[in-house]
């Protein structure tokens, strides 16, 4: 069988490029964006990304992992890595171990800071429509109730002047009523990518140890060690083509971007909000915040 590999991380923490480097392994595969519309099917009226286990059915769970596998251009009896990386799962981690109970998981974790600053841009920026076209593409017609919800939220977002839609990213519990409470848009990036993360660590500790790990994107950009941890955790093979591309790739420089690019005032925002976790996971020293 595939062997499926999920990546988990905040919405702009790198994952797409860690997914993408890892494919170029000679026995790897990926799905090649975000397939929210999939992991969502039949519960498109569900409010947010947190999708409880009671949701999932065994026609749900046939046709995630069929679509995933078509989507990866692979057959599901096929023994490559199959590599799927979908922000909203890490709002799920016991519904995408439940609908893949052989599926091994990488959570890639960014500084908040960095995650919140690129996140108000990308929120924001125009709508992509080549990106938009090519997901469509991919669109089963099965998939009709979510593709409904989509052009809603990019309707009533370009109306307020974000080409990412009234909301954007990870829909964690909560959104909706920050973006319509009026909140400013650092808080609530903030607040996502702290519920991300905070959501992964959370559901990946309930699984066994050996079907995770955790890499941080500032090692990764560093070098080849983290990414050779990663590859052999996937147990990948012949990953010397695979480790000088990405050596040629990063230049090893930590995105500090967010330092000059907010405000005092946003600061102050983002760290209310983000605090205690980058605290937690040691990106920032509370009492010298302070």
């Amino acid at each position: 069988m595939s062997r499926p590999i999920i990546i988990l991380g905040a919405a702009r923490s790198g994952t797409k490029y860690l997914r993408d480097i890892l494919a170029t392994a000679p026995d790897a595969a990926k799905v090649p964006y975000d397939i929210n519309y999939v992991w969502r099917f039949g519960s498109e009226a569900y409010p947010d990304d947190a999708l409880p286990l009671s949701l999932l059915s065994d026609r749900k769970r046939r046709f995630i992992r069929d679509q995933v596998h078509r989507l990866a251009k692979v057959p599901a009896d096929s023994d490559r890595a199959v590599f799927e990386k979908t922000v909203g799962s890490t709002l799920r981690v016991a519904f995408a171990a439940a609908v893949f109970p052989d599926a091994k998981f990488i959570h890639l974790i960014r500084d908040g800071r960095a995650v919140t600053e690129s996140a108000m841009r990308q929120w924001q920026e125009p709508l992509d429509y080549r990106r938009l076209f090519e997901k469509l593409r991919g669109l089963s017609l099965r998939n009709a109730g979510y593709a409904g919800w989509f052009a809603i939220n990019v309707l009533q977002g370009l109306a307020a002047g974000r080409g990412g839609g009234k909301v954007w990213g990870p829909r964690y519990p909560g959104i909706v009523a920050d973006v319509e409470q009026g909140k400013d848009i650092v808080e609530i990036c903030a607040r996502q990518w702290q519920i991300s993360v905070e959501s992964a660590l959370d559901g990946l500790a309930a699984l066994p140890q050996d079907r995770h790990i955790e890499i941080r994107y500032e090692q990764l950009v560093l070098g080849t060690d983290a990414l050779r941890q990663v590859a052999e955790f996937c147990g990948l093979k012949d990953i010397e083509g695979m480790l000088e591309l990405h050596a040629r790739r990063v230049d090893g420089q930590t995105d500090r971007k967010w330092e000059h690019a907010l405000s005092q005032r946003q600061k102050k925002l983002m760290l209310a909000v983000a605090g205690p976790a980058l605290a937690r996971l040691g990106y920032v020293d509370m009492a010298a915040a302070a």
